[in-house]
């Protein structure tokens, strides 16, 4: 018997009558003779309402109280998934990431994965019973309820597949697969109908939302098989797996609410200022040459405030000077299969010309991805001359479906 393990999204979650929908795709799957693990995210935007909730109250914004208000949201959707699946005649228990044996680092808001007990789920599969957890959390080794971060849902599901050694980890979401770029942006974009690890990883990097990039390493990691499809669709999804096709191009990702962070000084100490921002949202650098040492800083906006925070006191030891910010910012990235591939397409880079507008920047990110910043009122069309020029009847890596 197959174990698959299976995760809804906040969309495939929003509303009382989507969680039904969603129970009867999980009792399909059952009834094909499977043992299912379900992991649920929090309905809707539930999260951002609980992170209102704690801005109205505190300016706190990380820690213990908090974790262990965000965490409320995913348990709401794991017991109304269980009772749904109930009051359809299918057994099911639903558990916190706690009770299902997930074990993480102590640290609040963005803790890692670093155990899976399954005792208790692979207990209860054997009673006949559909396991549906609290994705999003876990517990670290002295008690504390800790988050994993936003999308950690998606982490949940792959480090509970791996765990089982599930036959295949489904991603459930409001899209039916992984496209070569957002359809919402560039609306003859092929879908994939599959990938490898590798290029999936890198867009997820580069702001495709359609998997968290942890999920995506760890299910590398331990030979996961992936599956991104829609919850709403029977449409074949994208499987995701180790194969090495050959060709150029992966896909074009595009990412808004992005701001500049320029730094300053005579003596900046650029690549100890870099290690400091790893964690705070940055997207990617560009080493400005002037009569002052400058380094811009792509970040997103939801991170300005607290880097800039954290960078305030400790100026004089970073060699900054001066701090400026610009507002309504948007990053295009190319993502090409490897590194190698973007050496190769360098000349043509710089051929096609696509930076004609002085405040459009080429910036560091990814070994493998060109990427440019760009004011925000220019995206859109300069990622659709980027993907015209590269993906539109071209040779893909991976067969797209049609």
């Amino acid at each position: 018997m197959a174990i698959i393990v299976q995760k809804y999204g906040g969309t495939s979650l929003q509303t009382t009558e989507r969680i039904r929908q969603a129970a009867n795709r999980i009792i399909g799957e059952r009834e094909n003779g499977n043992q299912l693990v379900v992991v649920v995210s929090a309905m809707g935007d539930s999260t951002n309402h609980l992170e209102q909730l704690s801005r109205e109250v505190s300016s706190c914004t990380n820690g213990r109280e908090k974790d262990l208000l965000l965490s409320t949201g995913e348990q709401v959707s794991c017991a109304l998934m269980a009772l749904a699946l109930q009051e359809k005649g299918q057994a099911a228990i639903a558990m916190t990431g706690e009770q299902a044996g997930i074990e993480v680092e102590y640290l609040h808001g963005n803790a890692k994965v670093t155990a899976i007990h399954t005792k208790s789920m692979k207990k209860e599969l054997q009673k006949g019973k559909v396991v549906i957890v609290a994705g999003f959390q876990g517990v670290a080794a002295n008690g504390e309820l800790c988050t994993l971060g936003r999308g950690g849902s998606d982490t949940t599901a792959a480090a509970l597949a791996a765990a089982l050694k599930a036959d295949r980890c489904d991603i459930c979401t409001d899209v039916d697969g992984v496209y070569a770029a957002d359809p919402r942006v560039i609306p003859n974009a092929g879908k994939y109908s599959y990938m490898d690890y590798d290029s999936l990883l890198t867009m997820a990097e580069m702001g495709a939302g359609v998997i968290h990039p942890r999920a995506v390493a760890h299910a590398k990691e331990y030979q996961v098989p992936l599956v991104i499809r829609s919850s709403f669709s029977e449409h074949e999804g994208t499987w995701i797996s180790k194969d090495t096709s050959i060709s150029s191009v992966a896909g074009v990702t595009y990412q808004t609410n992005l701001c500049h962070l320029r730094l300053f000084g005579r003596r900046l100490k650029k690549e100890k200022l870099l290690r400091w921002m790893k964690d705070s949202g940055v997207i990617g650098t560009k080493d400005v040459h002037s009569h002052l040492e400058e380094l811009l800083v792509v970040i997103k906006k939801d991170d300005l405030d607290q880097t800039i925070s954290m960078l305030n006191p400790y100026k004089d030891q970073l060699g900054i000077q001066t701090i400026q910010t610009e507002n309504q910012k948007a990053a295009i990235h190319l993502i090409f299969v490897n590194e190698e591939k973007k050496r190769k397409q360098t000349a043509l880079l710089n051929e096609k010309k696509f930076m004609p507008l002085e405040d459009v920047h080429s910036i560091d990110t990814h070994q493998a991805v060109w990427s440019v910043a760009v004011p925000e009122e220019h995206g859109r069309d300069l990622a659709r001359r980027v993907y015209a020029a590269f993906m539109s009847g071209t040779q893909h890596k991976f067969p797209l479906a049609h």
